[in-house]
């Protein structure tokens, strides 16, 4: 039977700001500014982090229902700021804000970017990467989701993990989650 795991109020320290990345990341090692300079074609920037526990499951984390996209299911992540030092750090901080977790490697972008428009228009794009953590001990921020899963690929397809079902924020978060699955296979799944 699967269990959502609910949330406890408290304040976290500053997000960590240690991590190791490829090579391959470079171009995302570069502060917001920089980036939508670079890509004057997006009004701002959104990350998300994809992590995998040791059996292979992935977590999904449940929006708060006084919050936009309410009860709706994602992966940790959110808007880059102009403090943070590059747009991999904005996915480590991000991760911490959310749950808590400590990113000690962002190992690679998942997929390409996923455009989008926000409520006022301007055009945005996001970012997912395959994210190693510190720990798995999950600390939800009760502003902005209040349970949390660990799901299966399969789980993940079926939206339904023991007796929860779940419904992503968007189709492409969902694809998203399926094509995380297989990144960390080393092969693409998006059916």
């Amino acid at each position: 039977m699967a269990k959502t795991t609910e949330v406890t109020a408290g304040s976290a320290p500053a997000a960590p700001t240690n991590f190791t990345f490829p090579p391959s990341l470079a171009p995302f090692k570069m502060p917001l500014k920089a980036f939508l300079g670079a890509h004057p074609e997006y009004k701002g920037i959104a990350v998300g982090a994809f992590v995998f526990n040791p059996e292979g499951k992935v977590l999904l984390v449940q929006r708060a229902a006084h919050d936009s996209l309410p009860l709706l299911w994602e992966t940790p992540g959110g808007a880059c700021d102009y403090e943070d030092e590059s747009l991999l750090h904005a996915v480590a901080r991000e991760l911490w804000e959310e749950s808590a977790l400590r990113a000690t490697a962002i190992d690679a972008l998942v997929g390409d970017g996923i455009p989008f428009s926000t409520r006022r228009g301007p055009l945005w794009c996001k970012y997912s990467f395959l994210t190693r953590v510190e720990g798995y001990d999950v600390k939800l921020d009760p502003n902005e989701h209040q349970a949390f899963l660990w799901v299966t690929e399969e789980e993940a397809r079926a939206g339904k993990c023991g007796d929860v079902e779940f419904q992503y924020t968007f189709k492409e978060q969902q694809l998203s989650v399926y094509e995380a699955f297989g990144t960390m296979k080393g092969k693409t799944t998006l059916a």
